[in-house]
């Protein structure tokens, strides 16, 4: 399973690179609404590629979606359809940033395991708190079974 792994990890990479490429690209592409869509591209792709190292508890909690199948393949289909428009490198960045994101969407309704990084207990380690069944202190030390004192009625009605 580790090699599945790196295989979606390099995946992301890649991806992330496009993404770099298809901002930079609209950037060129002249104006100022082109350049600060490029901008913003551009930040995504490092973002993108940020979170295949390490995941920033600041950023994370706003960024949820990256951490299923779903949420990152629509995240990449909307990146790649904002880089289609402007000459032909940015237009081969938004396919291929497409193409990742319907295998990603094809892949939520597909059992298989995600990669650790864009599992739930990432997430939820990065942001500082878990569900995990098995995290409980007392796993290693448990507590002795307390001792209840015995029943002792004065009034026989009593309760």
């Amino acid at each position: 399973m580790t090699n599945l792994s790196l295989i979606f990890r390099v995946a992301n990479i890649i991806v992330a690179a496009f993404m770099v490429i298809g901002g930079v690209m609209t950037c060129i592409a002249g104006g100022f609404p082109n350049f600060i869509q490029g901008i913003f591209v551009i930040l995504f792709g490092v973002m993108t590629m940020v979170f295949e190292f390490k995941l920033p508890g600041f950023i994370i909690q706003f960024a949820s979606f990256m951490f299923s199948f779903l949420g990152r393949g629509v995240f990449y289909i909307f990146i790649g359809c904002i880089t289609l428009n402007y000459g032909g490198l940015a237009i081969a960045s938004g396919v291929i940033i497409i193409v990742c994101g319907v295998a990603y969407v094809i892949l939520q309704f597909v059992q298989i395991e995600a990669p650790s990084n864009m599992q739930k207990t990432a997430y939820e380690e990065t942001l500082g708190y878990s569900s995990r069944v098995d995290d409980s202190p007392y796993i290693n030390n448990p507590t002795p079974n307390p001792t209840y004192p015995s029943a002792n009625y004065t009034h026989s009605g009593a309760v």
